[in-house]
């Protein structure tokens, strides 16, 4: 009896389950490309923090993201078919190990972007996201030059993360 209830109701429905889908995506997502898209640019970013620099780092990161896993050409926008625009909105630390009171091992560095691609020709926003955090860590020093060495290799990896994040999800639906 269980087996006939398992073959009649328990198979049928376990098939309408895996290929309806659960309808589960990124927030903030778009469209994503449109087909045939090939040039793209991704000008430096704009800094609304107080940290020098970062605009070139996480325009250069995703520039380095779609060069190095393609498929698009990186142009000029006056030639591109999509522009990349971004913002680092936001960048906190956080003391995450101590050594006594006073003394600070581990900082924890978040950085806050608001990215979106829009299409050149209609303005239309093809994807975006309005608040993309990651975060890393680095070691304090007593030294520090040595310290700062350390924020600024965080820095670069938090935007090397969030540029393959906005490549793979800007490609999610390609």
């Amino acid at each position: 009896m269980a087996g006939r209830w398992l073959v009649r109701i328990g198979l049928p429905l376990f098939m309408c389950l895996c290929f309806t889908g659960c309808g589960y995506h990124f927030a903030g997502e778009g469209s994503g490309p449109k087909p045939g898209m090939q040039k793209i640019a991704i000008p430096l970013f704009e800094n609304k923090t107080s940290e020098a620099e970062l605009e070139t780092l996480f325009a250069s990161a995703l520039r380095h993201q779609f060069l190095l896993r393609g498929p698009f050409q990186i142009v000029s926008s006056k030639e591109a078919e999509a522009v990349f625009r971004g913002r680092v909105i936001r960048i906190e630390t956080l003391d995450i190990a101590h050594r006594g009171v006073d003394s600070t091992l581990e900082t924890r560095l978040l950085i806050s972007v608001d990215v979106r691609c829009i299409d050149t020709k209609s303005g239309a926003v093809l994807w975006q996201d309005n608040n993309m955090v990651q975060y890393g860590n680095y070691l304090q020093d007593a030294s520090a030059i040595t310290a700062y060495e350390n924020r600024r290799r965080a820095e670069a990896i938090i935007a090397r993360k969030i540029a393959e994040r906005i490549h793979d999800r800007f490609l999610s639906n390609f």
